[in-house]
């Protein structure tokens, strides 16, 4: 009875006192037994984790890889975050274990992506009230310089594509590096998604890094080397088999790798290469932005464009452009 006497003394000095009404104080109670059981229904980090990659079990291997590596880093170099239960995760706990995990602005930034997917789904899931990193700033890190190939690396390219040990790989070259479209697309890509009527290729759902789908123009230098190549009928794969070792030798035929005249190759040069010359010949960053598929020219402007080295002239010649449309780009 005095325990009882006490808590119902502590109810009326929460609700407002003297003026505690019995109404105000049921409502009390409700909110409180509300609170209760949704703090009850959660699941912890590690389980968030598990049940995130059921459901991206479709997604690219890359993107699971990703979603592995970094919460296991997180979990790792924070034990205690294993077990934390999801709901109770605040901006402050998130921010301090992805600066103790992480050393480098870039991983930050790219674990708390992963690590803000899991507790969006953990919203979905009722296993808490809010995404805690929406009130975490994302790290801020300086972008390197972008790589662009120069004239004298993309003749070298285009001498190796039209040899005949590796011609069947020269189309998926052309279009990397005249069309922009990612490595892990391009080997996912099949000829009858290049369509020379309407001059365009699209990068279906099924091809395309982010999931969704996209056209890309058919620009008129892309158009003459895939004619005089030949376009296969059907369905065919437009990557020759053993793909990924083929591309490794053909780089090395070009100039680059061990003993090579190149620097080491570097990941996604033909798409910034593309991007760069774009922008700087058709100056149209809303179709350029389209045509690479982003959601916003943020990031395009951040970190696939790199205009120093890369002249009107130049980019005449990347596209090849006739002199009379030269003289009046």
């Amino acid at each position: 009875m005095v325990e009882a006497a006490t808590l119902a003394l502590e109810l009326v000095q929460r609700c407002g006192g003297s003026r505690c009404s019995m109404r105000r104080a049921r409502k009390a109670i409700e909110l409180g037994a509300e609170e209760l059981k949704n703090g009850e229904q959660t699941v912890s980090f590690a389980a968030a984790v598990d049940e995130t990659l059921k459901v991206k079990c479709g997604r690219r291997p890359t993107t699971l890889r990703d979603i592995r590596y970094f919460t296991g880093a997180l979990m790792r170099r924070c034990p205690e975050l294993k077990n934390f239960p999801v709901r109770k995760l605040t901006p402050q706990h998130c921010s301090r274990f992805l600066e103790s995990a992480f050393s480098s602005g870039r991983q930050r930034y790219k674990a708390r992506a992963v690590m803000s997917g899991i507790l969006s789904l953990s919203l979905r899931r009722g296993w808490c009230r809010q995404n805690p990193l929406l009130r975490v700033d994302a790290p801020s890190f300086r972008e390197q310089v972008i790589a662009v190939l120069n004239p004298e690396e993309i003749k070298c390219l285009r001498n190796a594509a039209e040899s005949p040990e590796f011609r069947d790989c020269a189309p998926a070259v052309w279009i990397m590096m005249y069309a922009g479209i990612r490595p892990g697309e391009v080997a996912r890509l099949r000829w009858c998604d290049v369509d020379m009527e309407e001059r365009v290729i699209s990068v279906r759902p099924l091809a395309s890094k982010t999931g969704g789908a996209r056209h890309v123009t058919v620009q008129p230098v892309l158009e003459r080397l895939l004619t005089g190549y030949g376009i296969p009928e059907g369905n065919r794969p437009l990557c020759p088999p053993n793909w990924p070792l083929r591309w490794r030798r053909f780089r090395k035929e070009a100039g680059w790798g061990s003993g090579g005249r190149f620097r080491a190759w570097r990941p996604d040069v033909l798409r910034h290469t593309y991007a760069s010359y774009h922008a700087k010949w058709f100056r149209d960053f809303p179709l350029l932005q389209m045509e690479m598929g982003h959601r916003s020219s943020t990031l395009l402007r951040a970190r696939y464009l790199n205009m120093e080295g890369v002249s009107r002239e130049g980019a005449a010649l990347f596209w090849e452009v006739p002199e009379k449309e030269e003289l009046h780009g």
